[in-house]
């Protein structure tokens, strides 16, 4: 890996791990529905014009694989995200986001009949197992039924992503991922629109959740994505996919440094057995595109 590789892989962790920040403050203020909706059209608006400034085509005949990718990669997961924003702190659901790869390793036995080895096996049950230990509330927060709502909204939304990455895999591989990446966030804030309408416009908000608004939509949906692809470019997927490793770090020291979150001892556990669990598929994914 190169060093401008090297440098886009921390920073693409970095602005995905803020992302669970910029929720956190957003939420509260906004609702979980117009979080998602301002997150979706502001990163929509900023890949097309990148594509514009690229001459890339948007291949708008495949708007109906756009429609599937923007339900279940964008639609549903930021909605879910946003209303975990409410309910946990930042750091909880970073950690749950994690477990994306356990959830797309139980769907691709289902969608491509691929065997569990041995050491996925192992990884499933280091990933319940850490989830287990995730969703046990520190002293800071309490148990309860809307703690368990945001845990099973985390849950959610990651096999959500999981399932998304299925359906690429099966039935895009053909189409340019710039194109898939805008039009998904295109579609999925056209979903999601009448939704926030319904819910009612959100009341005068401070500037801290505007700005983080903002920022969310422009790095986290906008720009990260574009270090996603350039890195799948020069690095493969194997390397890309990597970057899962570092969200949830830095959505934990996002939480703790700048919203002075304190998660207790069976957060960072989990962390571990998660990130262990992720390393171990990858590991295993590896060895098996090598032979």
């Amino acid at each position: 890996m190169s060093f401008s590789s090297i440098c886009r892989f921390v920073l693409l962790g970095a602005i995905w791990g803020a992302s669970f920040l910029f929720m956190r403050i957003l939420a509260p203020e906004v609702g979980a529905l117009w979080t998602a909706e301002s997150r979706l059209a502001i990163g929509a608006l900023v890949l097309v014009l990148y594509l514009q400034t690229r001459n890339i085509s948007l291949n708008l005949e495949h708007w109906r694989h756009y429609a599937v990718v923007g339900f279940l990669n964008c639609a549903v997961p930021f909605s879910m995200f946003g209303l975990a924003g409410k309910l946990l702190p930042a750091g909880y659901s970073a950690v749950l986001n994690s477990s994306v790869p356990l959830w797309a390793i139980i769907f691709a036995v289902w969608a491509f009949n691929e065997s569990i080895t041995k050491t996925r096996a192992i990884a499933l049950l280091l990933g319940v197992v850490g989830v287990a230990f995730v969703a046990q509330p520190t002293t800071d927060v309490q148990m309860g039924w809307l703690f368990m709502v945001g845990v099973g909204a985390c849950l959610l939304a990651s096999a959500c992503y999981a399932l998304s990455g299925i359906y690429l895999k099966k039935y895009t591989s053909g189409l340019k991922p710039q194109a898939i990446a805008t039009m998904s966030q295109a579609f999925g804030a056209l979903m999601l629109l009448p939704l926030a309408l319904l819910s009612g416009l959100p009341s005068v908000i401070s500037v801290e959740a505007a700005v983080s608004g903002v920022l969310l939509g422009v790095f986290c949906s906008g720009i990260a994505f574009l270090l996603y692809y350039r890195l799948l470019e020069d690095e493969g997927i194997l390397l890309a996919s990597g970057v899962t490793f570092l969200v949830p770090l830095f959505g934990i020291f996002w939480g703790a440094m700048l919203l002075h979150e304190r998660l207790g001892w069976p957060v960072f556990v989990g962390c571990g057995l998660i990130i262990g669990a992720a390393y171990l598929l990858y590991r295993s994914n590896r060895v098996m595109v090598k032979q």
